[in-house]
């Protein structure tokens, strides 16, 4: 027996319905792991969505309104401040802490930001505004499989909250679940058909996936909401670039900076048009007017050194491309050219540990795109029920990725439908260590120590799957087998009748339960 009845395998380039797999009979669909394309999607996009604070006029007391208005005009270390001031004498307040959570993520202060949060949905767990403020610092912090879980509460709360919804979209799109993140944006955009942000994020996800024509529909009714957004008229630029229309690109440019004159980020993306058709001059100027707005934004110092090192400035060129790498340690464009305009310069040592870097991260992306092949086969090998040839592609990748969570756990996997419970139990705990908030490694750990008999540590593995994906009937199921192990079975009883209640109709979780009432005489609990 393999737990659930299916196996959930995720790859970054494959999409399919998955075949049985060594006896298991249900597989489910494949979770898809899709790449960014850089130019439209920030790591940092979800900040542009708003979070819930105490609007200010309430009556609640000065201090909190007055921290309040700090953080709407931008003064969010003040507004700590005032928040903190005004806990001393409410500190059981929830508006107060959900406030202080909130301005603490905008300071950057993501730990304090979580612990605060946490203190406000212990007092009212109901709150789905607190849910959805702790989604954001989650995924802040990269812990996004746990964000999912906590928009999924707020959602619940609040059914009909489309910023909730459209969070929950995005967040799903981070955790790689791009068909639900999309059914979901498309209820926000239902919701409130007049919110330019719900058709923006949905133009995102479609840019994200390649959809280019599906794209500019989406970002073509966020415009007409919303005309005179200049950052929609930049994503649009960035579309039209990605798809091969450098024309229709600089015209989106040029209504971002004619909307707003100082935004850097339309500056350095006009300036880098303009340098790839040869227009150096112009492009100077745009990219050091994007540096005067954003002094640390490292595509603008790259292209900068670039148009410089073309127009013979070396030594410029060399101070602006040290300062790009800096700011983009990974861009090995940035420093190729670092490199040859040190060598240019006759500072041939620093040349070399500039192509040095370069070339270990281009090694680095070379086996990192090698293991994403070898994930892929072994995964297409794993539904064909080849476990031990999948088996050697996941222990390829792992060995060219080493940090690599999803080749940790494909490879799990693989071991584990073929009984090789240690070593499958070691790479889950690789790819946990890895990925904390993966509630399928943390599942299918829980599955192989159940397998080991080993069910008090089965039962803390599966609990800290169902914090992350409390609908997870499966693991519901496996929690009540470990309880029943453990000598629980009133536990085991709760666990089962919560899976049957999550998924009516699955015939094993009644039959665990009659095995139950009978106290296991003659039957076996089933996973």
């Amino acid at each position: 027996m393999l737990c659930r009845s299916s196996i959930i395998l995720k790859a970054r380039a494959l999409k399919t319905q998955l075949l049985p797999c060594l006896g298991i009979a249900r597989l489910p669909e494949l979770i898809m792991y899709v790449a960014h394309i850089a130019v439209l999607v920030c790591s940092a996009w979800l900040l542009s969505v708003p979070a819930f604070t105490q609007a200010p006029g309430t009556a609640s007391a000065a201090l909190k309104d007055k921290g309040v208005q700090l953080m709407e005009q931008g003064s969010i270390q003040e507004a700590v401040t005032t928040f903190r001031q005004a806990l001393k004498a409410a500190p059981r307040d929830t508006e107060l802490l959900n406030d202080l959570g909130v301005a603490l993520r905008k300071d950057g202060d993501l730990t304090g930001s979580l612990e605060a949060l946490e203190k406000a949905v212990k007092l009212r767990q109901d709150d789905a505004r607190i849910h959805s403020n702790i989604a954001l610092t989650l995924s802040a912090m990269g812990r996004v499989n746990q964000a999912v879980a906590a928009i999924e509460t707020a959602s619940r709360l609040s059914p009909a909250d489309t910023v909730v919804r459209r969070n929950l979209g995005i967040l799903l799109l981070e955790a790689g679940r791009a068909e639900r993140a999309e059914i979901e944006l498309r209820k926000a955009i239902d919701l409130a058909p007049s919110d330019a942000e719900n058709h923006r994020a949905l133009g995102r996800l479609l840019a994200r996936q390649k959809r280019g024509a599906d794209a500019l529909v989406a970002y073509s009714s966020a415009l007409r909401l919303a005309p005179h957004s200049a950052d929609l008229h930049l994503e649009l630029g960035h579309l039209y670039l990605a798809t091969g229309d450098s024309g229709h690109a600089a015209q989106e440019y040029r209504a971002c900076l004619e909307l707003h004159p100082r935004h850097s980020g339309c500056h350095q993306a006009q300036g880098s048009l303009l340098l790839a058709v040869g227009d150096l001059a112009a492009a100077e100027i745009e990219l050091r007017r994007a540096l005067e707005s954003r002094p640390d934004s490292g595509e603008a110092h790259r292209d900068l050194g670039a148009v410089l090192r073309k127009k013979g400035n070396l030594p410029e060129a060399a101070a602006e491309l040290q300062k790009a790498v800096r700011l983009l340690p990974d861009d090995t464009a940035a420093r190729y050219m670092l490199a040859q305009t040190l060598e240019k310069n006759g500072r041939t040592p620093e040349a070399n540990v500039q192509l040095q870097a370069a070339d270990q991260e281009n090694q680095r992306r070379r086996n990192l795109a090698l293991a994403n092949s070898d994930v892929i086969l072994g995964t297409e090998l794993l539904q064909k029920g080849e476990a031990t040839a999948a088996e050697a592609k996941f222990r390829e990748a792992v060995s060219l990725s080493p940090h690599d969570a999803l080749a940790h756990y494909h490879y799990g996997l693989a071991l584990l439908v073929q009984n090789k419970l240690d070593d499958a139990i070691a790479q889950f705990r690789s790819a946990i260590e890895l990925r904390p908030d993966d509630p399928d490694a943390l599942y299918y750990l829980g599955c192989a120590l159940l397998k080991k008999h080993e069910p008090a540590q089965a039962a803390n593995t599966l609990q800290q799957a169902l914090r992350l994906n409390p609908g997870d009937a499966h693991a519901r199921n496996a929690l009540a087998v470990a309880m029943a192990g453990m000598k629980d079975p009133a536990a085991a009883r709760t666990q089962l009748q919560n899976a049957r209640t999550l998924e009516p109709g699955n015939a094993l979780y009644q039959r665990n339960l009659s095995c139950l009432d009978r106290g296991l005489r003659d039957c076996e609990l089933e996973f």
